[in-house]
């Protein structure tokens, strides 16, 4: 088991199934630039490990994260640093669509702003009936970049849009409805219904999984690389600050 940033990220690994825990639960598991770097790392190391099938994502202590950590990008003092905490978050984002292993993320709380927009990049998320989303980033004078293009493509243009520019917060049946959630348990039955879910896909052959992830990616990369240089240019605004 790798502790990476003081423990806050966790990554370990039991055959064929790696597991990344985001372990910061006294404040929601938001997300600093160094956490999101060894995200990264975590994720790069998980999908070119030709032992790893699947790839599971879980928050400690009932959150999956509340997104990034405001405290740090309020203290952002100019654009070259605002692109280098965002560069991250794009490497992140860009390594989860592209990894071809299946991944999956368990919610159990809320998952909001950049832990939301996470959800989107995952191929299979089980949620339980107290889970929740929120993109609410309009609230304080930015956008949610993946909800805004990748979203498009995941939730069609009417209902991104409407979860950008309203911030309200989506309970589990609505997640589930948008498609955002694929199955929702109770929280008793959570370990179990993971288990299954390793078992269905790690028995499934492994070359056109590769094949289908690549193919349903072609044509948003793009959207999402333009979605992060707009909120760069925002986060650095009177408005935002």
């Amino acid at each position: 088991m790798d502790k990476l940033t003081n423990g806050k990220i966790i990554y370990k690994v039991s055959t064929p199934v790696a597991y990344i825990i985001i372990n910061r639960p006294e404040k929601r598991n938001a997300m600093t630039y160094d956490m999101w770097r060894a995200l990264y790392n975590a994720y790069s190391k998980s999908c070119t490990d030709d032992n790893i099938k699947l790839v599971v994502l879980r928050g400690q202590g009932g959150s999956l994260s509340a997104g990034d950590d405001i405290k740090e990008m309020l203290d952002l003092n100019d654009i070259k640093e605002a692109r280098k905490f965002f560069q991250i978050l794009r490497e992140v984002f860009r390594i989860v669509l592209e990894c071809p292993k299946i991944t999956v993320a368990i919610v159990d709380g809320p998952a909001v702003g950049g832990g939301a927009e996470l959800l989107l990049a995952i191929d299979y998320v089980i949620a339980t009936k107290e889970a929740y989303i929120g993109f609410p980033e309009i609230h304080i004078g930015l956008i949610p970049p993946i909800l805004a293009t990748l979203g498009v493509y995941i939730l069609g243009i009417k209902q991104a849009k409407k979860l950008a520019l309203t911030g309200k917060f989506q309970n589990a049946e609505e997640a589930y409805s948008l498609g955002i959630f694929d199955e929702i348990i109770d929280k008793d039955n959570l370990e179990n219904a993971l288990q299954k879910i390793i078992k269905t896909f790690t028995v499934a052959p492994q070359e056109p999984i590769k094949s289908i992830k690549k193919l349903t990616l072609l044509s948003t990369a793009p959207a999402y690389e333009y979605g992060m240089s707009e909120l760069i240019q925002l986060v650095m605004s009177r408005e935002a600050k």
